[in-house]
């Protein structure tokens, strides 16, 4: 007879020797056989803490196979798991097998001739194994079911559609299912637990918090202009990639996280680049081969860091992490500490991370306000949507093809699931209708039975909000692809649209074959161009924390940032109104422009801007568009928009009703060109569209969903993500401050230079850079009167000849031996051929210039573009400034890349 005391035996032999703190508390809550709420910091044993309790049962009484399922949100957690656990269920006798979409034929063959004890998988793949006769045996001996990440299931609709998996599972099942969920973080535990189930869920939390050390690190640009001049790199760029190399250097193995994969492959091809580094990116766009290759050589040593995205934020074995990086803002509370938690990966060791922002003065107050934020306890909170219709076609004609044909009955089994407890008949009847009308479905005798687009439909589609198929972006001047488009956006746009990719403004010119035609565009009035903006949105608590860090700044709070002091100051200098917590500044430019500086997070601020911009409409009689972001909205008019225009507005937007609120975002957000790619997508959700089409369905087609069930759930998905009418009451307790002015404050410019993008290369930092790497070429400079001449640098070239004192000086490349022949032939009175002729009359037009403009002349003719016949036109440009020099310069070596084409 095998007691509790042997089983201990077993977890001794392999290690474990201690139980933490989480393990403590939770154990003694599953054997008794509660369903129970794991919460507890990466690293502090939660995995083992749900499964030691249920292997000891399977250990103890042999149920039959399979008993427990462990699901997972990510493919490579599975992997991961079944590595660590078998270890555990070999020395216990315990089976465990993975089940998901790589799973080979081989091994799904296995699973149903030998089932294992535990199945491992995902909420997609067990939609699949829930159809299949053979599977619904196996799963109907389940006695536990864990759910790991549950924060990640919470508010996506793959979370509601595996809530009802599990109710379908419930109703076939031999036994009273006991459920166990796990995660690092919970914003809503009362969520998580109705998840769960409705019948009592213990909570078992520790309160030992574990330590994180962050520290924000903005590397100083001063340090590194002559390597932004040799690299030709933006300095702020060359800086941070520098502060990367060190701290890999220290530290390595790292990893660094991005909230792009763009910016994730840029990072590591530049840090391969320039300083040899080993490191690899892993983000979902890499096949599975791939990332497990890189995982593995980063627990092998083999490299010194990981640049990913969300795709290693959740607990993926890769071995020991000295340090996380997040380079630029990561938008939210929780992510930060999932991925800070990665370092440090067990509760006894500090979680040590470094966040380097970049260098827009809202990033680096959003990055500070949410390591602050985090160690005072903050979580941001699930935003469900209830009833979601797509999921419930998807869950009917699963239950459909699995048996269950009486409508009765399915509704019975959604209303198990939180998110559909009060789903009426007629809710359910309209989504019947519709999938009878796209032949997935068809009704005989009250009873539903699979059509024959059902399995197509099902098998074909998932609530996994992803975009897998891009688009190549071609610059229809040279015939170059300027980079790649995913489908979502460019379902947002059509023929003249524009939009903004690589610093520059480009307008749509045709869109085929999975190629965009464009060519540059310039902003007219009243149009704002399409932009991706941020796909992980600022809750309004982080936004008001910024907005606080840059009102103390404007009442003189100095900060140990040198891009946020220079931006205040310049704010004060220029007269702007000091600010309260309680103010929102309104800028009118030039009538045309409108920027609202508001502290409501990215879902304020898009509701309030959606507001603004109809009554707006509705008093012009015109269109106008908007744009925002966290912290500021800025609304684009073709007619001019008058101080009173704005302050009647604003009090049409103090007397609205939540109703009419409402009303109107919706309205909004069907106008909206996000509002296309939504129908898009539901359009698929509800099989309307193959999921599988190959092409890009046309806005007229689409438009006819608009009115529709389908119309209708992409509208409110969009709102619910999207949007918080909970402004309409935050705005009442805010003074409005409005300025007509002639240009942007430095805060606007911040956000609009953001958007409207006039190329990156302009900036007034790439300008420095562009006159310090002319002053540092190199150049001959020769006396016209004796033939004095020296290789100098420009930036240190004499004013006049240092042997005759002539101001008669000209230039040549270091290394031109013939300008200096000519030149000596010259003064010697010898004959010159027709070549050398036309050679000397280009030194003594540039001589002068240079007896007129001394270095400038110099500057001028480094440039590439300049030369002797347009150096005087060059030149002339000083009498508007330096800056109008350099930038006249700059724009004259642009358009000379840009032609040299024609003439090479």
């Amino acid at each position: 007879m095998l007691t509790a005391a042997d089983f201990g035996k077993v977890l001794y032999s392999l290690g474990y020797t201690k139980l933490t703190p989480i393990q403590r508390i939770a154990i003694p809550k599953i054997i008794s056989g509660k369903h129970t709420l794991i919460i507890a910091p990466t690293g502090s044993g939660k995995t083992e803490a749900a499964i030691i309790p249920l292997f000891y049962k399977i250990w103890n009484s042999r149920p039959e196979k399979i008993s427990l399922l462990y699901i997972t949100p990510l493919k490579a957690l599975n992997r991961d798991l079944e590595l660590r656990l078998k270890n555990l269920g070999n020395a216990l006798g315990i089976t465990i097998g993975t089940r998901h979409g790589d799973t080979s034929e081989r091994k799904r063959k296995e699973i149903l001739k030998s089932p294992p004890d535990l199945l491992i998988t995902t909420p997609e793949s067990l939609q699949y194994l829930i159809i299949n006769q053979k599977y619904r045996d196996l799963l109907s001996n389940l006695k536990w079911i864990i759910i790991d990440e549950l924060q990640e299931m919470l508010d996506e609709k793959r979370g509601y559609e595996l809530s009802v998996v599990i109710s379908r599972l419930k109703k076939f099942n031999k036994n009273k299912i006991q459920m166990i969920g796990l995660s690092a973080t919970i914003g809503n535990i009362e969520l998580a637990k109705k998840y769960l189930s409705d019948a009592e869920v213990e909570v078992a939390k520790v309160d030992l918090k574990k330590e994180y050390d962050i520290d924000l690190i903005i590397p100083d640009i001063n340090d590194f202009p002559k390597k932004a001049i040799e690299l030709n790199l933006d300095p702020y760029v060359i800086s941070r990639l520098e502060k990367l190399k060190q701290i890999i250097e220290t530290y390595k193995p790292i990893i660094i996280f991005t909230n792009t994969r763009e910016t994730a492959e840029f990072l590591a091809s530049e840090l391969q680049a320039l300083y040899n580094l080993k490191v690899a990116t892993h983000h979902g766009s890499l096949s599975k081969d791939i990332r497990i290759n890189i995982e593995n050589n980063f627990k092998q040593g083999n490299l010194d860091a990981i640049i990913a995205t969300s795709s290693l934020e959740l607990g993926i074995d890769i071995g020991n992490i000295n340090l996380v990086v997040q380079y630029m803002s990561p938008k939210e509370v929780t992510r930060l500490l999932q991925r800070i938690g990665r370092s440090g990966h067990s509760l006894n060791k500090v979680s040590k991370g470094i966040v380097i922002p970049s260098n827009y003065i809202y990033d680096i107050f959003e990055c500070k306000s949410i390591i602050e934020l985090s160690r005072e306890g903050y979580l941001e909170q699930p935003y469900i949507e209830l009833n979601a219709l797509d999921v419930i076609a998807h869950e009917i004609t699963g239950m459909v093809l699995e048996g269950v044909r009486n409508k009765e009955d399915i509704l019975d089994i959604l209303k198990n699931s939180v998110y559909f407890r009060d789903l009426s008949k007629d809710e359910l009847e309209n989504v019947v209708q519709l999938l009878k009308s796209s032949r997935i479905l068809k009704e005989k005798d009250n009873q539903l039975l699979p059509s024959y687009r059902a399995w197509k439909y099902y098998y074909g589609t998932n609530m996994i909000p992803d975009s897998i198929r891009s688009y190549s972006v071609i610059n229809m001047a040279n015939n170059l692809e300027l980079g790649k488009l995913d489908e979502d956006f460019v379902a947002m746009i059509d023929e003249e649209s524009i939009f903004v990719l690589g610093g520059k403004l480009w307008k749509v010119v045709s869109i085929e074959d999975g190629k965009i035609f464009v060519d540059r565009a310039e902003l007219k009035r009243g149009i704002l161009p399409s932009w991706f903006g941020e796909s992980i949105p600022v809750e309004k608590e982080v936004s008001e924390r910024v907005y606080s860090y840059l009102i103390d700044a404007i009442k003189g709070k100095n900060y140990e940032f040198d891009e946020i002091n220079d931006i205040i100051q310049e704010y004060k200098k220029r007269g702007y109104p000091e600010l309260s917590n309680n103010d929102i500044l309104v800028e009118i430019i030039n009538g045309e422009l409108i920027v609202v500086h508001s502290p409501f997070g990215s879902k304020g601020n898009n509701t309030l801007g959606s507001i603004l911009s109809f009554y707006l409409n509705k008093i012009k009689g015109i269109r106008t568009s908007f744009r925002n972001d966290p912290y500021n909205i800025v609304i684009a008019s073709v007619l001019p928009i008058s101080k009173k225009d704005i302050e009647e507005t604003i009090t049409y937007v103090n007397k609205l009703s939540q109703i009419d609120a409402r009303n109107i975002v919706i309205d909004a957000i069907k106008e909206s060109p996000q509002f296309k790619w939504k129908l898009y997508i539901e359009a698929e959700r509800f099989g309307n569209i193959d999921s599988n089409s190959k092409e890009i369905i046309s806005s007229a087609i689409l438009r006819q969903f608009s009115d529709t069930i389908v119309g209708e759930e992409a509208a409110r998905e969009m709102l619910i993500k999207n949007h918080d009418l909970s402004v309409l009451t935050e705005i009442k307790k805010y003074t409005w401050k409005i300025v007509e002015v002639p240009s942007p404050s430095p805060l606007a410019k911040e956000f609009l230079d953001r958007l409207l993008i006039t190329e990156s290369e302009e900036a007034p930092v790439m300008l420095e850079v562009f006159k310090r790497r002319l002053l540092s070429k190199e150049v001959r400079v020769l006396c016209m009167v004796c033939g004095w001449n020296k290789k100098v640098s420009i930036e240190y070239s004499p004013e006049k000849c240092e042997k005759c004192q002539s101001v008669f000086l000209t230039a040549t490349f270091p290394d031109d031996r013939d300008s200096i022949d000519i030149i000596n032939k010259n003064i010697r009175g010898k004959k010159l051929s027709k070549t050398e002729m036309k050679k000397l009359k280009e030194l003594k037009i540039i001589a002068s210039l240079f007896s007129q403009y001394k270095k400038y002349a110099l500057i001028a003719l480094s440039a590439r573009g300049v030369g002797s016949t347009n150096l005087g036109k060059a030149l002339s440009k000083l009498s508007e400034g330096e800056e109008s020099f350099y930038q006249n310069l700059f724009n004259v070596e642009k358009k000379f890349l840009k032609n040299r084409k024609y003439w090479q």
